[in-house]
């Protein structure tokens, strides 16, 4: 008689997880009453209950299975262990995911943070392990549940909304990375529903949607290549914020759609084959498709090229995990987000960085090679993005010899990373930099939120201590180091841009001379001021493992640091105010096997290519400008070895920091500027503020005809990045559907 209600009224429902029980669900109309006409819709009425609370409905006090079978309650508790295992495991990744982002968000110590990623990687690995054992949970019909699509429509317009309340100016430093995890679980919830959605079923519309994403992907792509040159103002960040969604929301989408359209088609037809087919092939041709994949990332890293074996694992997993429609995807791209908007720990200032009341202090300045830029950590308030930048951090080697050498007693530590001449010198020494007749020189200015130029914070607090010795490493960034790392980690050759940044010397020599000779000024006739040239980062080696430069880009790099530490050593000459010049320093990083280029690139002394964030504002720590501040810089071993070689080379002079009785000052007509040789205006400028164009924005001209030159190359790639994806969708249409079965229950019971 029952059966007579139809699955559309009565489901019978079998546990995925325990023995089979049967369950007996009545549809909305049978509640209701809809069904009294049938004589088995009282027994029907009589097995279910609503409960007032919620929708949710159990079987009624005292009921027994209608043909006859065990009690309620062990169905019921089996009933409620169901759920916990539909529920626990989804309960614990967003509950992961909550911990990971408070803490990325608070700005904890690094270990904390590691935990916090720990314990969200576990969260993420049982539910994970959970979709692809059981399945997806079904609704009635075998749908997706209905509260997943709410819940989903919930969570993305929550994440919407968060992010428009930053864009409008709400202030929360934490307001970005809440709002795209948000987004992002909410669209992960989406697709899940979406990709559910009539279980066993040759869907066309996903094939349809997915090509009209990847449609939508290619022409947005196009169009930004071709519009970015040329654009200005607004439609910049129009295009670019066009190009993300297109990329981070439109491409995963139809990858998502499309890998599940693949995956019901070749597993319909395995099942319509049968046990003869053919089929079964095309899935183990992917397994050996991501077995070689795997066998790559080995060998790149075995190789020590890291960058690429992260790149080639990166895109293995991301694959893998859009296919499986696990939410794997969602988790590392949310891993992602809360590792890079979590920003270095920070120290304290210790006491020997308090210089008042010392009398051998040792005063560190200049720019990052000084400050300890390259490092894991860095002291609090001196990495917060947009406002101090200076990045000095506690394995500096002048914050070493001013800790363990007895020479010295106090450190002042002015060195911040990006100084250049004009943040350094005296503003009352303006003149000194002053440019040819007819154009400006640059504007002297503090850094960030320093207090004033290095020399005049190093006056005004010079009454409180004495000075024994002064060490500045200066003159990189006016040379360019920075534009000149950009260039060589992008396409092609950097070595055809060498005129641009060697017909700047001149003018860095003359800006560091004026530099030197205003230092001198500032501090009494007795204190000694050694110049600290930069040690040379790449060993010079036919062959290089593990750094995407070219021997020719090697060599220019090699020969160009060189010229800058002759500059720099000119300049010291030149200035006449009795500056020593370090030499042996160049050979540090060389003379402690250190370099790049010799051994193994995890064991150099410099980073290539370092990814971290900064502190501060959410808009500075998501900004990708700000994630490789680290690279080309020493770490904690190249400061040892450059620690080591200073110590040295003090040894060796001991009458440096005895009293001396007379210290050569400059004369007036030293202190102007320097008229010696005329030299050729540079074709463009390190400085802003100069007449001529900036180097900076001849040199990212060039970087994008490069880059847009070697367009082609992007074909292999892309073409290898599909082949992984069909060999992907291969591998888990050999998987079980892993579904829990639903079943008509009513269709089996007995009349009566």
């Amino acid at each position: 008689m029952i059966r007579s209600l139809g699955v559309h009224q009565v489901f019978g429902i079998r546990s995925a997880w325990t023995n089979p029980v049967e369950m007996v669900w009545c549809s909305p109309a049978a509640r209701a009453g809809e069904i009294s006409s049938n004589p088995a819709a009282p027994a029907a009425r009589g097995c279910l209950a609503r409960r007032a609370s919620s929708d949710v409905l159990r079987p009624a006090e005292g009921c027994r299975k209608m043909n006859g079978g065990e009690p309620e309650a062990p169905a019921e508790r089996r009933g409620r262990r169901s759920m916990a295992l539909w529920w626990g495991p989804r309960v614990m990744f967003v509950g992961g995911a909550v911990v990971l982002v408070v803490e990325s968000s608070r700005g904890v110590p690094l270990w904390e943070l590691r935990l916090a990623l720990y314990v969200f990687g576990a969260c993420s690995a049982v539910f994970i392990v959970r979709q692809l054992w059981a399945g997806h949970q079904r609704g009635p019909g075998g749908d997706p549940p209905r509260w997943l699509v709410r819940a989903a429509a919930c969570l993305t317009a929550a994440g919407v909304l968060v992010l428009v309340a930053h864009l409008a100016g709400v202030e929360g430093d934490a307001l970005p990375l809440v709002g795209s995890v948000l987004l992002l679980l909410g669209l992960g919830w989406f697709v899940e529903a979406w990709r559910g959605a009539k279980p066993g079923q040759q869907r066309k519309d996903l094939l349809w949607w997915g090509v009209a994403l990847f449609a939508l992907t290619l022409v947005t792509a196009i169009a930004a290549a071709f519009l970015l040159p040329k654009a200005k103002g607004g439609l910049i960040l129009s295009l670019l914020i066009a190009l993300g969604l297109a990329l981070f929301v439109a491409l995963p989408l139809g990858l998502n759609v499309l890998s599940e359209w693949g995956v019901r088609r070749l597993r319909r037809r395995s099942s319509a084959a049968g046990d003869d087919a053919s089929v079964g092939i095309v899935g183990y041709l992917g397994i050996a498709g991501i077995v070689l994949c795997v066998l790559a990332v080995v060998c790149l890293g075995y190789l020590d090229w890291v960058l690429a074996a992260l790149l080639l694992a990166t895109a293995l997993v991301l694959v893998l995990a859009i296919v499986s429609n696990t939410h794997a995807d969602v988790a590392l791209v949310l891993a992602a987000l809360c590792m890079l908007a979590a920003a270095p720990p920070e120290h304290p200032k210790p006491q020997a960085l308090l210089p008042a009341g010392g009398q051998r202090v040792l005063v560190a300045m200049g720019d990052s090679y000084m400050s300890g830029e390259g490092a894991s950590s860095y002291f609090e308030g001196t990495d917060d993005g947009g406002r101090n930048e200076c990045r000095r951090s506690p394995s500096a080697y002048a914050v070493a010899l001013a800790t363990e050498d007895r020479r010295f007693d106090r450190v002042l530590f002015l060195a911040c990373s990006g100084a250049r001449t004009y943040h350094v010198i005296a503003k009352a020494d303006a003149s000194l930099l002053q440019a040819k007749e007819g154009r400006p020189g640059p504007r002297i200015e503090a850094q960030g939120d320093e207090p004033g130029t290095q020399i005049d914070q190093l006056t005004s607090q010079a009454s409180s201590f004495h000075p024994a010795l002064v060490i500045v490493a200066l003159g990189g960034n006016d040379a360019g180091f920075a534009i000149l790392g950009e260039a060589c980690i992008a396409p092609g050759d950097c070595e055809d841009q060498e005129s641009a940044f060697t017909g700047n010397l001149p003018k860095v020599r003359r800006a560091l001379a004026a530099t030197f000779r205003s230092l001198r000024k500032a501090l009494p006739a007795d204190v000694p001021i050694v110049a600290v040239p930069y040690p040379q980062p790449i060993a010079p080696a036919d062959r290089c493992t593990g750094v995407a430069l070219t021997k020719t880009e090697r060599d220019f790099i090699h020969r160009f640091v060189d010229q800058v530490d002759k500059t720099v050593s000119d300049a010291a000459s030149e200035a006449k105010a009795g500056i020593e010049y370090l030499a042996e320093m160049k050979d540090s990083l060389k003379d402690h096997q250190l370099q790049l280029c010799r051994g193994r690139k995890s064991k150099a002394g410099i980073n290539f290519v370092d990814i971290e964030s900064v502190n501060g504002f959410a808009s500075q720590r998501f900004s990708p400008a700000k994630w490789i501040h680290n690279s080309l810089h020493p770490n904690e071993r190249g400061h040892k070895a450059m620690r080591d070689t200073f110590t040295t080379w003090l040894n060796n002079h001991p009458g440096l920091l005895q009293h001396r009785t007379h210290t050569p000052t400059p004369t007036p007509q030293e202190q102007a500027p320097s008229q010696a040789l005329p030299t050729p205006e540079p074709e463009c400028s390190m400085t802003r503020n100069a007449g001529n164009p900036h180097c900076q924005n001849l040199i990212r001209a060039w970087e994008l005809d490069q880059t847009r030159v070697r367009w082609p190359w992007l074909v292999p790639v892309l073409l290898a990045l599909a082949v992984l994806w069909v060999a992907s969708i291969a591998v888990f249409s050999l998987l079980p559907v892993g579904e829990p079965r639903h079943r008509a229950t009513a269709s089996r019971a007995p009349a009566r």
